[in-house]
């Protein structure tokens, strides 16, 4: 119960990576405040993860791109105090660069990036007395390339950086700030990805642990930044990957 106390959020909470990271931090102890932009996705969830009602699950319907959205939704949070926060929304929209609509890439950009720094600014009021943890979640993408993904790299490039600038200025407040870059990982987006048989065998042969990453193997790596063992850990950015990024 390394989390027992602990008040978390955790943004793109419905499904996938922030889905598991969000139950293992109530595994852990934490009251854990899910956020998405679906309500009935969230309300679903919460039932799914809270069956017995006992209150440690709650709801928190956000659009992390919109100001407002991320200031309404943080005036639902009871506590006085947030004690981790970790910014999994995410999403990616393809396409090549040459013919791009300008709103294609502004809604990725914008969700992805301008949505940590919306979210860790209206989270930091709640952390500056008492010292917290930020977890944000990266991607491959922002060290290696692939085609029709230009905003999603160049988004995530951008989150890496924003973690280690995060985690310079907030340092005096006792605020320790991290990033974790994702492998390619059996979640429901990547779903038609696993089921290309071509895809899939080139990702389990250029994968040193020959297998797709499960959001648990993302989760136990958050759940370690967020205790008290890394306390002295800040400005990193941890690659969950099975080793891929180390072969090329």
């Amino acid at each position: 119960m390394i989390l027992k106390d602990k008040i978390a959020l955790v943004t793109g909470g419905g499904r996938g990576i922030g889905r598991a990271i969000a139950q293992a931090f109530v595994d852990a102890g934490a009251t854990v405040y899910i956020a998405a932009r679906g309500a009935e996705q969230l309300a679903a969830t919460v039932a799914e993860m809270d069956p017995v009602g006992a209150g440690r699950v709650k709801p928190l319907v956000m659009d992390v791109a919109s100001a407002a959205s991320v200031k309404a939704a943080f005036a639902g949070i009871a506590e006085a105090r947030l004690d981790v926060l970790v910014n999994s929304a995410g999403i990616n929209l393809r396409g090549p660069i040459e013919t791009m609509p300008e709103e294609t890439w502004d809604a990725v950009v914008d969700t992805n990036l301008k949505g940590v720094f919306l979210v860790g600014q209206a989270a930091f009021p709640l952390m500056k007395t008492h010292g917290g943890k930020v977890i944000n979640i990266a991607s491959l993408m922002a060290e290696i390339a692939r085609p029709t993904i230009s905003p999603y790299a160049a988004s995530k490039g951008g989150v890496r950086q924003l973690t280690k600038a995060m985690a310079v200025e907030w340092a005096p407040n006792r605020i320790q700030v991290n990033g974790i870059t994702p492998g390619f990982i059996a979640t429901e987006m990547n779903v038609p990805l696993m089921n290309d048989k071509t895809f899939n065998e080139f990702i389990i042969n250029r994968t040193p642990a020959r297998r797709w990453g499960r959001p648990e193997d993302i989760a136990a790596t958050a759940l370690f930044l967020a205790s008290p063992g890394a306390d002295f850990i800040t400005g990193q950015i941890i690659a969950v990957d099975g080793g891929l990024l180390a072969s090329l």
